[in-house]
């Protein structure tokens, strides 16, 4: 018998992600920054099968216009022990969305290599929120062997020589903040990609302080680069960085990549994702430490409401005019 119970504990429910190696999405945080920064509310949702634990999930719920009622998301969810018990949770979760939050469907997008699980046929293949193609690397064996097992003999010569330079990394703190902002203004210009406001990141750094690993490469006290990661025991998981034209001459990201595994396997993880890979210079910056792409799933879509291909449809056709 399938049963559900929904946490409100923000250490309780942290600690279930952890111990069950969810990716740093399904944490308290990143559903409060969700909340802080827009018009998304979390809710955490246990899955319990003949009374044990089957799985659990962080559903973002966004109040659609009438008839609709919500749309649903679980960023990297659900949760699950094994990889083949994901499309049985995440069949449980729609279920427990369609009873309770009159929801037209639920995205979800987990984290799980292609070609690993199927998930029912009432998934509908959908748009993409995060990327399904990534680089990432395993954190289990030592620092030497994942040293000596990152893909290019470049990157290793790069985080040594941008070492005996006289970069230094450490922890970021709030203070650091507005430094953070004028290296990443300047990288989305130079790299030309767009930003979310300053706040947006400045609420970040607080309500993701649960799961957040933020680092800052300097030489001789001048900032040259930043690295924000979320980070539970199941994933460290890139998600904004930058730097500056000196930080390229030094090598200071090389160096800041590997500060950032070595801090990332410290802290438990079982995986180092670079978070996605498209075209050009940055995605072939990632492959110089893990080489091979690694391809999850994909975002998929569960009907949740006979509304459903009325909302997608006119979803879709707000996006191609306003785009």
């Amino acid at each position: 018998m399938v049963e559900y119970r929904e946490v409100t504990d923000a250490g309780a429910w942290n600690r279930l992600i952890n111990e069950h190696t969810g990716h740093p999405m399904q944490a308290w945080g990143w559903g409060e920054l969700k909340e802080r920064t827009g018009s998304w509310r979390a809710r955490r949702i246990v899955v319990e099968r003949d009374g044990a634990f089957a799985g659990a999930c962080q559903v973002l719920v966004r109040k659609l216009p009438w008839p609709f009622g919500h749309i649903c998301y679980a960023p990297r969810g659900p949760v699950a022990d094994r990889t083949a018990d994901v499309p049985r949770v995440a069949d449980d979760v729609a279920a427990w969305c369609k009873a309770n939050l009159s929801a037209v469907s639920l995205k979800i997008d987990p984290a799980v290599p292609e070609g690993s699980v199927a998930l029912s046929s009432a998934w509908l293949p959908s748009e993409k929120i995060s990327l399904p193609r990534t680089a990432a690397i395993d954190l289990a064996p030592s620092e030497d062997e994942i040293m000596a097992g990152l893909h290019s003999k470049k990157a290793r010569q790069y985080i040594r020589k941008a070492g005996r330079s006289g970069v230094t990394v450490r922890s970021a703190t709030a203070d650091d903040l507005d430094a953070i902002m004028d290296i990443y203004h300047h990288t989305a210009e130079s790299d030309d990609f767009a930003l979310h406001t300053d706040e947006y990141y400045r609420t970040a750094f607080t309500a993701c302080s649960d799961v957040n690993q933020v680092f800052l490469a300097e030489f001789e006290g001048r900032p040259l680069a930043f690295l924000w990661n979320i980070t539970t025991s199941g994933t460290a998981f890139e998600l904004w960085g930058g730097v500056t034209e000196e930080g390229k001459r030094l090598r200071a990201n090389y160096l800041l990549k590997w500060h950032a595994m070595c801090a990332a396997k410290e802290a438990g993880a079982a995986l180092y994702d670079l978070n996605g890979l498209l075209e050009g210079g940055v995605s072939n910056f990632k492959l110089l430490f893990a080489g091979e792409p690694t391809v999850w799933i994909g975002t998929f879509d569960r009907p949740l409401s006979p509304l459903y291909h009325v909302w997608d449809a006119a979803l879709k056709l707000y996006r191609r005019l306003f785009k």
